[in-house]
C-alpha cells in the first residue's frame, strides 16, 4: 500500500513540474525577488527528488544502499535537462536556462543530503 502511495505521489508530482514548467506563465503574478524562479526550480526538484527516493527505496529493497539516492538524483536531474530542453525547443513562449538546470541541480542535491541526514539518525528505518 505504501509503495503505491509513494508511486501515485511521485507520478502526479512529476506531472504537476512539468505542467508548471511548459505552460504559459504571463498571467502568473510576478515576484520582484531576485532570483525567485530558480528557489522555486531547487524546491520543486527537491520534492521531486525525495519522493522518487522514497519509492525507489520500497522498489530497490534488496538492491546495494546507494541504488536508490543514485536512481532518484539522476532522475531528476535528466528530468530537469530534459524540461530545459523541451522549453528551448518546443515551446514558443518559454526558453531554456543554464541556470535552471542548476538550480534543479542543487534542489536534487539538498533533498540526498537531507535524506541522508534522515537515514544517519534512523528517521526513515520504517519505510523499507
Amino acid at each position: 500500500m505504501l509503495k503505491k502511495t509513494l508511486l501515485s505521489a511521485a507520478v502526479l508530482w512529476t506531472v504537476v513540474v512539468l505542467v508548471l514548467c511548459l505552460i504559459r506563465l504571463d498571467s502568473a503574478p510576478k515576484v520582484s525577488v531576485a532570483n525567485f524562479d530558480k528557489f522555486v526550480h531547487a524546491l520543486f526538484h527537491f520534492v521531486f527528488t525525495t519522493l522518487w527516493y522514497l519509492y525507489f527505496k520500497l522498489e530497490f529493497k534488496k538492491a546495494k544502499k546507494y541504488k536508490p539516492f543514485l536512481a532518484a538524483f539522476l532522475f531528476s536531474v535528466f528530468l530537469g535537462i530534459a524540461i530545459e530542453l523541451a522549453q528551448k525547443y518546443c515551446t514558443v513562449n518559454r526558453s531554456g536556462d543554464v541556470l535552471d538546470v542548476l538550480a534543479n541541480t542543487f534542489g536534487a542535491t539538498i533533498a540526498i543530503g537531507f535524506i541522508l541526514l534522515l537515514d544517519r539518525y534512523n528517521c526513515l528505518k520504517k519505510i523499507s
